[in-house]
């Protein structure tokens, strides 16, 4: 049987490193002009044919676009939200002329992960879930337009991403908890320690400042030192929650079952998000959707916005909505 022809002997013959060859195939800035010819002519040699043929490197028309799933995602890859985005991401791509090359990656290794992708041949990749600050890094020194799905690192520079707005969700609760007479109201919050920051935190905590509501006790973080969420709603006796944790959300429906608490009579509660089961539930569970059409939809957009050479673009946090049910 005839040997495949890899990436190592295309960078044999055109006498330059096999890095040289995958930002050859890349089509990154930064390669002699010379050194790109080698690459090529080594590539017409050996029949060499990664996922784009050579005509399509010479005339830069690459219309392919990576998702990443982070290898320790993909036990979770079904999770709705993901589901939601992915079928988002390939229509929105198709409608546009890309295809879509999904993959499940290793991102402990930076560089390796770099040149996995550039041997792919894709133009630019969509990170599905949080990555290591090195894999932006090295993202950005190779020149792989990326964009972030639902995730950013708080102060970190280089990074593009559209994200649910965390901070409005909070606000949209409390407008609605308020509006139906609630004035001691708590909150079950996780922020995400990828991001280091504290967005839902603080707009609760401005919310309930700025409208003179009882603020104490009213936070619980899950890391923190109350044993579990039974003890907080024992401790706190708020009339109202708003939980960022759906298993959360289901045990205090439980906990106000065992305690003869009616809801949402006695106790309303708005949890985060909004899942198909929420519906089985009794009583049916009110929730956050994020919006993750819209999501994969902007993520596409601003990814081929970038291969196209737009400088100009802008992460963009998206709007969720509340699907009200009998909680609240």
């Amino acid at each position: 049987m005839k040997k495949s022809v890899s990436i190592l002997d295309v960078a044999q013959l055109a006498g330059v490193s096999k890095s040289t060859v995958s930002r050859v195939l890349n089509n990154s800035y930064g390669i002699s002009e010379n050194a790109k010819e080698k690459v090529l002519k080594a590539v017409e040699e050996l029949k060499y044919r990664p996922n784009m043929s050579a005509r399509h490197l010479r005339n830069n028309t690459n219309k392919q676009l990576g998702v990443l799933v982070p290898l320790n995602l993909s036990g979770d890859f079904m999770y709705q939200m993901n589901s939601e985005k992915i079928q988002s991401i390939v229509k929105s791509a198709k409608d546009i002329g890309y295809d879509i090359l999904l993959f499940v990656e290793d991102t402990s290794n930076s560089e390796v992960l770099c040149n996995i992708i550039m041997e792919k041949g894709i133009a630019g990749i969509l990170l599905l879930d949080t990555v290591p600050p090195e894999v932006l890094q090295h993202l950005y020194n190779y020149k792989i337009p990326y964009v972030q799905i639902n995730w950013y690192i708080s102060d970190y520079k280089n990074q593009l991403y559209v994200k649910t707005d965390l901070a409005k969700a909070t606000i949209m609760a409390l407008d609605v908890l308020i509006s139906k007479g609630c004035t001691d109201i708590g909150l079950i919050q996780y922020e995400d320690r990828s991001m280091k920051d504290s967005v839902i935190v603080k707009a609760f905590t401005e919310y309930v400042n700025r409208c003179g509501l009882k603020s104490s006790c009213s936070i619980w973080n899950m890391d923190s030192e109350y044993e579990n969420v039974e003890d907080f709603l024992t401790k706190t006796k708020k009339h109202a929650y708003i939980s960022y944790s759906y298993p959360d959300s289901v045990r205090i429906i439980e906990y106000c079952r065992k305690n003869n608490i009616r809801i949402p009579q006695d106790l309303k509660l708005i949890s985060y998000e909004f899942f198909e089961f929420f519906d089985y539930l009794h009583p049916k569970l009110t929730g956050i959707k994020q919006n993750g059409e819209e999501m994969g939809k902007k993520a596409v957009e601003k990814l081929v916005s970038l291969i196209e050479g737009n400088k100009n673009v802008e992460s963009e946090l998206i709007s969720p909505k509340i699907v009200f049910r009998e909680t609240c």
